[in-house]
C-alpha cells in the first residue's frame, strides 16, 4: 500500500517538474548589443575565445567571458563594383561600408577574418591584439552573398593548405571549392589560390545559390554540408541538402568530387533544408559501428519549394564510415555498373560524364573499402538521386534548431546532444541509439534571440557550453545537478529521462555527478551509492507498523528500495527530533532490504491534535546525514477531549461514554457504553482492544443540528430547547443536565425525543453590538460534555443598539420583534411597558425630520438633484407621497434611496428666481407625516462673467477659470467653447469652475463661452479668443549646469498664447521639468529655468559633460515641440559648478573694490544673470564670472546679518538650483587709540611681576619642611640603585638572548581553529549577541501566522525596491535618536536580508557611499570619510567586506594573523601575568606592563587529563600562576588540536594534586589564602608548594567551591566570565567592608602614589621589556603586514572586491572634484585596513575558536594601532616625550607606510573590475551563502525595531518623494503595517 502512494507520489513530482519552467539562472556572459556576432573560434591552449561580428573582432576569456581585447574590422572604404580593395584604384567611388565578419579562423598566433567589404577577400589579424597585419590583395576568397566553410589541415611534412567552400558567384575568379595556400605570414602576402573546382559558366546564373552549412576534415578527406536549388535552372525550384568529400590527395578537384543528398524522415516527412552539422565521436560504439558519427539538424520545406525553412526542426545520425562513406562508394560501384541513378554533378558544367557499365572499372572498384578517394578520371564529379537517408532521432515544433554540438559523458558512457534554436533556447537531448533520442531539459538563455549557426562551443574541460546568439555569448554548465534537491527531481529530470551528468548520491543526499570528489563510492557498483534510474530512486516503501500509541515501544520494520549496502552499524532511525535509534538487523534477501529498529519509549503528543506526525529517517554513520525519510504517526487517544473528534480520527481509538474519555482500550470501559472509531489505520494498529458495539461519530451523544437558530433577547427569561441524539441513561449518583451559555450555567431536563431544555434565565452582554452568538454548551454528571459538532448557538441581542430612530427600528429583521417603544427606543416587545405605544411591522413612524439637503442652491430651469437626509423619512419608497420647494415639485427617484435616512428627487422648473424651505410627506395608508427643513433652497440663474485666460493656441490644452455668480448651483456642470467641449471640468471652493480647452479647426479664430447647470443654459457675452499655435526658432544658450536654475532664452512667435509653458529633458523615460516664464506681450520670447537632472546625470568619460537629445516643451496642448529630438541640436549639462570659502573674512572698501569668491567650473554653463550672491540681508552685484572665480561688489555699509545682529554676515552664493554658504564677511574697521603690540607689552609686564611675587611666597614656605626629607630619600636612593642594576642586567640578557617560538610546521601540524563562515559573520555583524535571532526562524506559536508570513515577505519586496530602501536608511539616519549603535544594527540586520542579492546590496552600498563622500566634500569633512561609524554606510562596508573577504581571508592572511596570536600568547605566558589586572611582565602595551621585580621560577609539571588512560603530558608553568592560570596553561596543553568552544569550560574541571598526604583539590581561594588588610591575596602554585615534576590531573568540578563563584571573590572587582576569568569587574565602587582580591599586585599599585614612592623604582626602567617583546613578535608582525599589503604583489592577492572598492573610491574622488590624493588615500585606508584588517587584529577571536585574554588583547591593539599609523598620510613628529606605543615601532611605520603606498599604487595599476566580472563574484557569494542566516528573521527585527518606531516619517517620506508615489511604495507600506498589525506578534 505504501509503495502504491509512493508512485503516484513521484509521478506528480515528475509531472511538476517537467511542467514547471526552467529557472532563470544568472550565467557568466558577454553582451554587446551592436555586435551581430556571426562566427565563433575557440583557442583551446590559450582558452580564449575569438567572436567575428560587424566591424568587430573580439577576444575574450573563455572562463569569465572577460573581453581581452577588440579588433575592428570596418567599417571600410567600397565599392562592390571595384574589383581590387584599396589602395588600388577603382573607377567607382568608394564609401564607407559595414563590414560583416562571415568566415573566421585561427593559424597559430594569427586570426584569419573574411567579410562582406572587398568582394570577400580576407585579412589577418594577430591573436593577442587582434590588429591587422596584412590584407589579401586578390582573388577574393569568399562570396559575400551567403555562408562559407573553411578547414586548415596540415599533413606531417607538409605545408598547411587552406580549404574553402563558398556559395558559387557569376566572378570566374571565385570558385565555390578552392584549396588556399598558408606560408610565410610573417610578410603581407596574398593566399594563392592553389587550386579549384569551379562552376560551369553556362549553366550558372544570377539566381542559383549555395549554403554551406558545416565542413570538416577526418582521415584526410575533407567534407561539405551544403544546401542548393537542384533545379536551379528550372521553374519550380527544388531545395535539398548535399554532403560532399574531396580527398586532400585530389589536388585538381577533378576525380575524388563526390555528393549525394541526405535527407532526414520522420514519419512520412521529408526534412530536407540542413541548418547545423556536428562531427561527433560517439565511444563507445554500436557493435560494428564506426565511432565518427555526422549529427545534422533539419528544417522543413515543402518539396524543398523554399529556402527558408518553417519552424519545424528534426534531428538525424549519420555513421560517417557505415552511412555515408559506404554510400559513396556504393555509387561509384552503381555507376561503373552503368546504374543511371547516379550521374555526375550538373552545376559543374561541362565536364559530366554519364554512368555506363564498364567491367574494368566495376573489377577495379569491387574490393575498395571505404573511406575510399575516388581516383579513375573516368568517373568524375559523382552525383545522383539516391540520397543518404536516416530516421529522425528527435523532431520538434514550432522552433528551428539553429546550432548542434554533441558530447560524450565518460563517466557514464552516454552521449549528450546540445541545440541551439531561434528562440535562444539551449535544448538537451539524451542519444539513446542512432536512432533514438529524448529531450530532458530546455534552457531559455538569450529570449527571442536565435543561436547563430554552429553557435554551441564545448570548453576545454567539457563542464561547459557556450551558447552564441546575435548579440551575446553565454558561458551555460552541462550540468546543474545541485538544483535537484529530492531525488525524484534529479532522476526525473524531462519526464523521467533523466540528465545523464547527474545521479542521486545516496548517503550524502543530494544529486551530483559520478565521481568520488562528489560522491564518495560512486563507482562501487551494486552497491547503491550512486543511482542514476528513475525507477532506482531510494525511498522508504513501507513501514510496519503504520502507527503506533505514543507510550508504546515496539521493533519497526523499514522497507527501503535502493538501501546502500551496509552493516546494522551503518545506520540510524532518526525520529526527528525525539530520539536516534540504533539499527537492530538488515535483511538484505528480498528485493527491496529492510531494517529493524526500535520506536522511542515515549512520545508527547500535544492537545488536542491526538497525534504527531514525525518525520523518519535513515541516519548513514558513514557521511553523518540523513539520506532517506517518511511519515510515521504517533498517536494518543487519551489526547482527544470528546466523542466526536476521538471516534473520527484515522486512529484505533473508541470512546467511553460513562468515563467520558478516549482510548484505545475500551475492554475497561462499560460495554454499553463504547463508540467505536473508524480509521484509515485501524487495522495496522498493534494491539488494538475494542468493546465497541457501535461506531461512528453519529453514535456519539451529540446535539442535533437545527434548521433555525435560537434568539434570545437579553433580559429576557425564557427556556431553550435543543434536540439530542444517542444520550446515555443517568446511573446512580450521577449529575443531571446543565446548559452552559456563555459564563451561566443553568439546570436542564431531557424531555421526550430527547430534547434537552435548559431552564428560562434571563442573559445579557457588555457589548455594544446588535447581538451576540454563544455555543451552547451541554454537560451531565458535573463535567461530561455533549458533544456539538454542528456548534448550535444561542443568539443574544440586543433592540436598542444603532437604533436610535423609529425608522431604524423598524427596519429590524422581524424575527427580533423588536418595535418602537413610547415613541421613545427600540425595544423588545415584551420590554415595552403595558399600555404604552408600540410600532413594529411595515408602518410610518412619527416625527421625520429633515437634517440636511444638497445642492442648496439650482437654476430655475430645474434640472437639479436634489440629495435629502433626515430621519424617519419611509421604510419603503412609495412611502414618500411628495417633496416640494415652495410649489414646485420635486420628482422622487428610488436610485439613491435609502430607507428611513434618505431621499433624492430631481427638481422641476420656475420661471423666476425663489426661495423656499424643502417639505417631505411620508404617508402609509390613513396615515401621514410632514417635515420642512431648516435652510431654504434657492432658485437662481448661473452667469459667466470672466475668462482667465481670454487666450490660448488652437491645439488646446489650456487650462481656464470662469468665474461669475452661481457657478457652485445645481449637480451637473458642462462648459463648451466655440461649441467645442471644455474638459476636465472641476469646481473649486472659492466658486469658479477650471477646465482645459479642446482643440479647435484652423478658421475658428474666437467662440463663445456657454456654461450648462442642469437645465440651465448661459449664453454670456464671454469670449474665448484662440490664436495661432506657438512657434519656437531659437533656444539659447543650450547648456545648463546639472542642478539647473539657469536661464534658457526661448525664441519665437506667439510663445504669450500658451498658459502652461514648461521646458522638459527626457532621461531613460524619466521626464525632468522647469518651469518657463516672462514671456513677452508679443509672444516673441521667454525664458525658462533649465531642470534639475542631477539624479541621471553621467558626463561622458573624459569630460564634464553630457548630451541630452530627447527633450522639448509643454506648451498647452501644442504636441509639435514637445520633442524636438532631432530638429535641434541636442542639449549639453555641464558639472556643476562649485564655490570655495572666501580667501579673506575681511572687506576693506577703501582698498577692495570687489569681492572675490574663488570656485570651479564657474562658467561652464551659466551667465552671471544666473547668479545671485548675498550678504547677510545685503545684495553683492555680480561683476563677473569666470572659470574659476566670481566678482561681485558689495554694498556700501556692512549689511546685517539674517537674523538682524550687527555682526559679520553670512555670504551666500546662489547658482541656479544650487547654493553655497562660503563664509562670513566683515567690513574692516579702524584701529585701536594705542597700537596692538604696546598693548600686549603692557599686559605681559603686569603679569610677570605678579607672577615673582607669588612665587616667592610659596618658596620661603616650603623651604623648611623640605630638609627633614632630605635623609629619608637618601636611605631609599641606596635600595632603589641596587634594583635598578638589577633589572638593567635582566632587560639586557633578555634582549641577547634569542627568542625560540613554534614555527610554522608547528602551526601547520596543529592546525587552525577556524570558525566555519556563519560564527565568524555574526561576531562582527553582531559582536555582543553571539546568540543572534537570525541564527533561528521565527518561532512557530503566536509569531509564524501566514499574515506574518506575508507581511514580511511585502516588507522584503519593500526592501529590494532601491527607491524604498534608499528612503528608508535615509530617513533614519536623518532622526536625532538613531544612535551609532542602531545605525550598526540596521547595517547588519540589512546585510543579512541581502545576503542573496549581494549585487544588488553592494548597488546600494555604492549610491550610500556616494551620498556620504558628497556630504563629506559639502561639510569639508571629505577625510574623515569611514573614520567612524557615524552612518549606516560605513558598517554597510565593514559588513560588505567581512562578507565578502572571508574565503580570501582563510586562503591568505588568516595563518600569519593566527601565528601572531599565539606567538604572543606564549611570550607573554612566559613571565608573570597578574590575573586581576592583566599586567604582564612581557607585553607591547606600557599600560599593561608589570613595574616590579617578582620573585618566580619555571615550573615542568605533568598533567593528566579527564581521560587517566591517555598519557601524561609535560606543561611549563609558573611557580606563582594563579590556579586559574595554571588550569588554563593546562587544557591548552591537553587540548591544543582542540578548537576553544569544544574544550571543557575552566570553571566545570579542576586541579588535583597528589602529595604525599594525599590528594589536594587546588583552588584559587581557601584556607591557604592569605590576607592582607582589606586585601586577599588568590592562591598560586608555590603556596601550595609545588616543585618541577609533579603530577597534576584534571578532573571534573565535585562542588562549587571555586573562586569564580564564591560570594566575596564576585564583589572583588573579578568577572566570572571564562573568557576572562580573573578581569578587574568594571567600576570600583564596592562597599568599605568589602575584601578585595589582588594576584602579583595591588589594584592601584602602579600609581605614583605620594607615601609610597620611596619603594618604588622609577617605572620607566622597565621599557626595555617593551623592546624584548616587540623583538620577539617582529618577524610574526612582518609576515602578517606582508602578506595584509600583498608584498609578493601576485594578482590572486588582490580580491576583486578591494579592486573594487577602491576604483569606486577613485571614481568618487574625480566626480566630486578632489584632487588631493591624500583624501583618496585615506578613503581606502580608513575602509580596508581600519574596517576590516585592524578589526581582525585587535579580535582574533571573530575567525579562531580561541580564547584571547586581557593581555594578549594590550598587545594586539598596538599592533593593529600600528598598522592604523601606517595607513596614515599625516607625519607625526615624535619626541622622547611621545607615548612609548607610537616610539615603539616609529623606525618600522615608515617602511611600513610605503608598503601600503605601493600596495595602494598596484591596486590601481590592476585592469579595472567590470561591473560583469564582480557581478559574478557578487553571485557566486549569494548563491553560497544565501541560507547562512534567516532572512525573515532579520526583516522581523528590522520591522519592530525600526519601522514601527519611525512610522510616520517613514511614510511621509514615501509620500512626498516623486519615484516612491509612481511606484506606490507607501501604499505598499501601509499594507505590510496592515498585515503586520493583525498579528500578536
Amino acid at each position: 500500500m505504501g509503495e502504491h502512494f509512493l508512485k503516484i507520489f513521484w509521478k506528480v513530482a515528475v509531472t511538476f517538474v517537467v511542467i514547471c519552467p526552467a529557472l532563470s539562472q544568472s550565467y557568466i556572459k558577454y553582451k554587446d548589443p551592436t555586435g551581430n556576432f556571426s562566427t565563433l573560434v575557440y583557442d583551446s591552449e590559450s582558452e580564449n575565445i575569438f567572436i567575428g561580428g560587424l566591424n568587430k573582432v573580439y577576444r575574450l576569456d573563455a572562463g569569465d567571458l572577460r573581453l581581452i581585447v577588440q579588433g575592428d574590422i570596418g567599417p571600410k572604404l567600397d565599392n562592390p563594383e571595384c574589383q581590387t580593395p584599396p589602395p588600388a584604384e577603382c573607377a567607382f567611388e568608394r564609401t564607407f561600408r559595414n563590414n560583416s565578419n562571415k568566415l573566421l579562423l585561427q593559424f597559430g598566433d594569427k586570426i584569419i577574418s573574411c567579410g562582406t567589404v572587398n568582394r570577400g577577400t580576407c585579412e589577418f589579424l594577430y591573436s593577442s591584439n587582434l590588429t591587422i597585419i596584412g590584407q589579401l590583395v586578390s582573388p577574393p576568397v569568399i562570396n559575400t552573398d551567403g555562408n562559407s566553410v573553411a578547414m586548415i589541415t596540415q599533413n606531417s611534412g607538409d605545408e598547411p593548405n587552406l580549404y574553402i567552400g563558398t556559395p558559387a558567384a557569376i566572378d570566374p575568379d571565385l570558385p565555390p571549392f578552392t584549396t588556399r595556400s598558408l606560408v610565410d605570414f610573417e610578410v603581407q602576402k596574398s593566399m594563392l589560390q592553389k587550386s579549384q573546382k569551379k562552376a560551369s559558366d553556362s549553366h550558372i546564373r544570377q539566381g542559383f545559390k549555395m549554403d554551406f552549412i558545416h565542413g570538416f576534415n577526418s582521415n584526410n578527406v575533407n567534407y561539405y554540408v551544403v544546401v542548393y536549388d537542384e533545379n536551379y535552372s528550372q521553374t519550380i525550384p527544388n531545395y535539398q541538402t548535399y554532403i560532399a568529400h574531396t580527398c586532400e590527395s585530389d589536388q585538381t578537384y577533378k576525380v575524388s568530387y563526390i555528393e549525394l543528398p541526405l535527407v532526414c524522415n520522420h514519419k512520412g516527412q521529408k526534412y530536407m533544408l540542413a541548418q547545423s552539422a556536428y562531427l561527433a565521436n560517439r565511444v563507445p560504439s554500436e557493435p560494428n559501428t564506426s565511432s565518427l558519427i555526422l549529427v545534422v539538424t533539419f528544417g522543413m520545406s515543402e518539396n524543398g519549394a523554399s529556402s527558408i525553412p518553417e519552424r519545424k526542426s528534426a534531428v538525424c545520425v549519420y555513421s560517417l564510415s557505415d552511412k555515408i562513406e559506404y554510400s559513396f562508394l556504393n555509387a561509384y560501384k552503381e555507376c561503373s555498373q552503368g546504374n543511371t541513378t547516379f550521374k555526375t554533378v550538373q552545376w559543374a558544367g561541362s565536364n559530366q560524364h554519364p554512368c555506363v557499365s564498364n567491367q574494368l572499372w566495376e573489377k577495379i572498384l569491387v574490393d575498395e573499402q571505404v573511406p575510399y578517394c575516388h581516383y579513375l578520371e573516368q568517373i568524375p564529379d559523382l552525383g545522383g538521386d539516391a540520397p543518404i537517408v536516416a530516421d529522425a532521432i528527435y523532431q520538434e515544433n514550432d522552433t528551428l534548431f539553429t546550432s548542434v554540438t554533441f558530447q560524450y559523458v565518460d563517466e557514464v558512457q552516454e552521449s549528450v546532444i546540445f541545440l541551439g534554436d531561434d528562440k535562444g533556447d539551449l535544448v538537451k537531448l539524451r542519444l539513446n541509439s542512432l536512432t533514438s533520442a529524448q529531450k530532458y531539459e530546455t534552457k531559455t538563455i538569450d529570449a527571442g534571440s536565435t543561436v547563430i549557426r554552429n553557435g554551441l562551443m564545448l570548453s576545454k574541460d567539457n563542464d561547459s557550453i557556450y551558447v552564441t546568439t546575435k548579440q551575446q555569448i553565454t558561458k551555460v554548465p552541462v550540468e546543474e545537478c545541485e538544483q535537484y534537491t529530492t531525488c525524484s527531481e534529479c532522476l526525473g529530470v524531462g519526464g523521467g529521462v533523466g540528465d545523464p551528468y547527474c545521479g542521486w548520491c545516496t548517503l550524502m543526499n543530494r544529486c551530483t555527478r559520478k565521481n568520488d570528489n562528489e560522491c564518495t563510492g560512486a563507482y562501487k557498483d551494486g552497491e547503491n551509492r550512486w543511482l542514476n534510474n528513475f525507477d532506482q530512486c531510494i525511498s522508504i516503501t513501507d513501514i510496519e507498523p503504520a502507527n503506533l500509541p505514543s507510550d508504546m515501544q515496539i521493533e519497526l520494520t523499514l522497507t527501503v528500495r535502493s538501501l546502500p549496502s551496509g552493516t546494522p552499524q551503518s545506520y540510524f532511525c532518526v525520529f526527528e527530533d525525539i530520539k536516534t535509534m540504533p539499527v537492530l538487523a538488515i535483511d538484505n534477501t528480498k528485493e527491496s532490504p529492510t531494517l529493524t529498529c526500535e520506536t522511542p519509549p515515549e512520545v508527547e503528543i500535544v492537545k488536542p491534535d491526538g497525534f504527531r506526525k514525525v518525520n523518519l529517517s535513515i541516519l548513514s554513520n558513514e557521511t553523518n546525514m540523513e539520506f532517506v525519510s517518511s511519515e510515521f504517526v504517533f498517536y494518543d487517544c487519551s489526547a482527544f477531549q470528546d466523542c466526536t473528534n476521538c471516534v473520527s480520527s484515522n486512529f484505533a481509538c473508541d470512546w467511553c461514554i460513562y468515563e467520558n474519555e478516549c482510548t484505545g482500550n475500551s475492554l475497561k470501559c462499560k460495554l454499553q457504553g463504547v463508540v467505536g472509531g473508524k480509521g484509515l489505520y485501524r487495522e495496522y494498529t498493534l494491539n488494538a482492544q475494542t468493546n465497541a458495539t457501535k461506531f461512528g461519530p453519529d453514535k456519539c451523544p451529540r446535539l442535533k443540528k437545527r434548521d433555525t437558530e435560537i434568539l434570545l433577547s437579553v433580559d429576557t427569561k425564557r427556556p431553550i430547547e435543543v434536540v439530542a441524539q444517542n444520550l446515555p441513561m443517568l446511573e446512580t449518583g450521577q449529575e443531571g443536565y446543565e446548559c452552559v451559555i456563555g459564563e451561566e450555567v443553568v439546570r436542564a431536563e431531557v424531555m421526550v425525543n430527547n430534547t434537552i431544555r435548559c431552564e428560562p434565565k434571563q442573559y445579557s452582554y457588555s457589548d455594544q453590538e446588535q447581538e451576540k452568538p454563544i455555543v451552547l454548551k451541554v454537560r451531565w454528571n458535573g463535567n461530561f460534555m455533549i458533544d456539538n459538532p454542528d456548534k448550535v448557538t444561542v443568539t443574544l441581542y440586543k433592540c436598542d443598539v444603532n437604533r436610535t430612530t423609529c425608522g431604524k427600528c423598524l427596519l429590524a429583521d422581524s424575527k427580533y420583534e423588536c418595535g418602537w417603544c413610547n415613541q421613545v427606543m427600540c425595544r423588545y416587545k415584551d420590554h415595552c411597558q403595558n399600555g404604552a405605544p408600540f410600532l413594529n411591522g411595515n408602518v410610518v413612524c412619527p416625527n421625520p425630520k429633515i437634517i440636511s439637503f444638497s445642492p442648496l442652491k439650482g437654476p430655475i430651469e430645474g434640472g437639479t438633484q436634489l440629495i435629502i437626509k433626515g430621519e424617519n423619512l419611509g421604510l419603503a419608497f412609495n412611502d414618500t407621497e411628495s417633496i416640494m420647494v415652495d410649489n414646485v415639485n420635486c420628482v422622487t427617484e428610488e436610485e439613491g434611496y435609502i430607507p428611513s435616512e434618505q431621499l433624492q428627487c430631481t427638481l422641476s422648473s420656475t420661471p423666476t428666481r425663489l426661495s423656499s424651505w424643502v417639505k417631505v410627506k411620508i404617508s402609509k395608508e390613513s396615515t401621514t407625516y410632514s417635515a420642512t427643513s431648516e435652510e431654504k433652497y434657492s432658485f437662481v440663474i448661473p452667469e459667466v462673467t470672466k475668462i482667465e485666460p481670454t487666450l490660448g493656441p488652437m491645439s488646446g490644452g489650456t487650462d481656464v477659470i470662469l468665474e461669475g455668480d452661481n457657478l457652485d448651483a445645481g449637480t451637473s456642470v458642462n462648459v463648451t467653447i466655440a461649441d467645442q467641449p471644455c474638459l476636465d471640468i472641476q469646481r473649486k471652493e472659492d466658486g469658479t469652475i477650471h477646465c482645459v480647452t479642446s482643440p479647435v479647426i484652423t478658421n475658428v479664430t474666437i467662440g463663445d463661452v456657454v456654461l450648462m447647470i442642469d437645465n440651465g443654459k448661459d449664453d454670456s457675452n464671454v469670449m474665448f479668443y484662440y490664436k495661432t499655435d506657438p512657434t519656437i526658432t531659437k533656444i539659447l544658450p543650450g547648456h545648463a549646469i546639472a542642478s539647473g536654475g539657469t536661464r534658457v532664452q526661448v525664441k519665437g512667435l506667439n510663445l504669450h498664447v500658451a498658459k502652461k509653458k514648461i521646458l522638459t529633458m527626457t532621461i531613460d523615460s524619466q521626464e525632468f521639468r522647469g518651469e518657463c516664464f516672462n514671456a513677452s506681450s508679443l509672444g516673441v520670447s521667454m525664458t525658462c529655468k533649465a531642470p534639475n537632472i542631477s539624479a541621471k546625470f553621467m558626463p561622458l568619460e573624459e569630460a564634464n559633460y553630457m548630451s541630452i537629445p530627447e527633450y522639448g516643451f509643454i506648451l498647452d496642448g501644442v504636441t509639435k515641440y514637445q520633442s524636438l529630438d532631432g530638429e535641434y541640436p541636442p542639449f549639453e549639462y555641464f558639472v556643476d559648478p562649485e564655490y570655495f570659502d572666501l580667501e579673506d573674512n575681511e572687506y576693506n572698501k577703501n582698498e577692495d573694490e570687489n569681492l572675490i569668491i574663488p570656485g570651479r567650473n564657474l562658467n561652464l554653463a551659466s551667465q552671471k544673470e544666473d547668479v545671485q550672491v548675498k550678504i547677510g540681508k545685503g545684495v553683492c552685484e555680480v561683476k563677473d564670472i569666470g572659470l574659476l572665480h566670481l566678482t561681485c561688489k558689495p554694498p556700501e555699509d556692512q549689511p546685517k546679518s539674517l537674523d538682524g545682529s550687527d555682526g559679520a554676515a553670512e555670504v551666500i552664493v546662489y547658482h541656479g538650483n544650487l547654493n553655497f554658504s562660503v563664509g562670513l564677511l566683515k567690513y574692516y574697521k579702524w584701529p585701536l587709540p594705542l597700537p596692538l603690540e604696546q598693548m600686549i607689552a603692557i599686559a605681559a609686564i603686569l603679569i610677570i611681576v605678579i607672577l615673582i611675587i607669588v612665587g616667592f611666597c610659596i618658596y620661603r614656605c616650603k623651604a623648611g619642611r623640605s630638609e627633614q626629607k632630605i635623609t629619608q630619600f637618601r636611605q631609599q636612593l641606596d635600595q632603589l640603585e641596587m634594583k635598578v642594576a638589577q633589572e638593567c642586567k635582566e632587560a639586557f640578557a633578555e634582549l641577547q638572548i634569542e627568542i625560540e617560538l613554534p614555527t610554522n610546521e608547528e602551526y601547520e601540524n596543529q592546525g587552525i581553529p577556524y570558525r566555519e563562515f556563519r560564527s565568524c559573520i555574526l561576531r562582527v555583524l553582531f559582536p555582543d549577541q553571539p546568540d543572534h535571532p537570525i541564527l533561528r526562524d521565527l518561532p512557530e506559536n503566536g509569531v509564524r501566522s501566514e499574515k506574518v508570513d506575508m507581511g514580511l515577505q511585502q516588507f522584503g519586496s519593500l526592501i529590494n525596491n532601491k527607491t524604498f530602501l534608499l528612503l528608508f536608511i535615509r530617513t533614519l539616519e536623518s532622526q536625532s535618536s538613531f544612535t551609532i549603535k542602531d545605525k550598526s544594527n540596521v547595517a547588519s540586520l540589512l546585510i543579512v536580508v541581502l545576503q542573496s542579492k549581494m549585487d544588488y546590496a553592494t548597488d546600494i552600498l555604492k549610491v550610500l557611499l556616494a551620498d556620504l563622500i558628497e556630504k563629506g566634500v559639502d561639510q569639508d569633512r571629505a577625510r574623515l570619510l569611514m573614520r567612524r561609524n557615524e552612518s549606516v554606510a560605513e558598517k554597510f562596508v565593514s559588513n560588505w567586506l567581512s562578507f565578502l573577504l572571508h574565503s580570501y581571508l582563510q586562503e591568505s592572511a588568516a595563518a600569519p594573523l593566527y601565528r601572531l596570536f599565539r606567538a604572543i600568547k606564549i611570550h607573554v605566558e612566559r613571565g608573570p601575568v597578574d590575573a586581576v589586572t592583566a599586567d604582564a611582565r612581557y607585553s607591547l602595551n606600557e599600560g599593561k606592563l608589570i613595574r616590579e621585580i617578582l620573585e618566580y621560577e619555571t615550573l615542568n609539571i605533568y598533567a593528566i587529563g579527564l581521560d587517566p588512560a591517555k598519557d601524561p603530558v609535560e606543561v611549563k608553568v609558573l611557580s606563582i600562576d594563579t590556579i586559574m592560570q595554571a588550569k588554563e596553561k593546562i587544557m591548552d596543553a591537553l587540548y591544543k588540536n582542540v578548537p576553544y568552544s569544544q574544550r571543557p569550560s575552566p570553571d566545570t574541571v579542576e586541579l588535583e594534586w597528589k602529595n604525599t598526604s594525599g590528594r589536594l583539590t587546588l583552588q584559587d581561594e581557601n584556607d591557604y589564602t592569605k590576607g592582607d588588610g582589606e586585601w586577599k591575596r588568590l592562591n598560586t602554585l608555590s603556596v601550595y608548594e609545588i616543585r618541577n615534576g609533579a603530577s597534576i590531573t584534571l578532573i571534573n568540578k565535585q562542588g562549587c567551591n571555586s573562586t569564580l563563584t564564591h560570594p566575596r571573590y564576585m564583589n572583588s572587582h573579578v568577572t566570572s566570565s571564562p573568557s576572562r576569568s580573573m578581569s578587574p569587574m568594571l567600576g570600583q565602587g564596592d562597599s568599605e567592608n568589602s575584601v578585595k582580591v589582588c594576584h602579583l599586585v595591588k589594584h592601584g599599585d602602579n600609581d605614583n602614589q605620594e607615601g609610597d614612592r620611596g619603594n618604588r623604582m622609577v617605572s620607566e626602567i622597565f621599557l626595555t621589556r617593551l623592546l624584548y617583546t616587540k623583538g620577539a613578535l617582529q618577524k610574526f608582525v612582518d609576515e602578517l603586514f606582508a602578506t595584509i599589503l600583498n608584498v609578493r604583489r601576485e594578482a590572486a592577492n588582490v580580491p576583486l572586491p578591494i579592486k573594487y572598492l577602491f576604483d569606486y573610491f577613485d571614481d568618487q574622488a574625480k566626480e566630486n572634484g578632489i584632487t588631493n590624493p591624500e583624501v583618496v588615500h585615506a578613503w581606502k585606508s580608513n575602509s580596508l585596513p581600519l574596517r576590516f584588517w585592524v578589526n581582525l587584529i585587535k579580535n582574533p577571536d571573530v575567525i579562531f575558536d580561541i580564547h584571547k585574554s586581557d593581555a594578549v588583547d594590550a598587545c594586539l591593539s598596538i599592533i593593529g594601532q600600528t598598522l592604523m599609523d601606517s595607513c596614515s598620510v599625516s607625519e607625526h613628529q615624535l619626541t622622547k616625550e611621545s607615548p612609548s606605543s607610537k616610539l615603539l615601532y616609529a623606525k618600522d611605520i615608515p617602511n611600513y607606510k610605503k608598503l601600503v603606498a605601493e600596495y595602494y599604487t598596484e591596486i590601481q595599476r590592476r585592469p579595472a573590475v567590470s561591473d560583469q566580472e564582480m557581478n559574478r563574484v557578487l553571485g557566486d557569494h549569494s548563491t553560497k551563502h544565501k541560507y547562512d542566516f534567516h532572512e525573515q528573521t532579520a526583516l522581523n527585527e528590522l520591522y519592530y525595531t525600526y519601522v514601527r518606531k519611525y512610522r510616520e516619517i517613514i511614510l511621509s517620506g514615501l509620500e512626498s518623494d516623486e519615484f516612491a508615489q509612481k511606484n506606490k511604495l507607501s501604499f505598499k507600506f501601509e499594507q505590510v503595517e496592515h498585515l503586520m498589525n493583525e498579528t500578536n506578534v
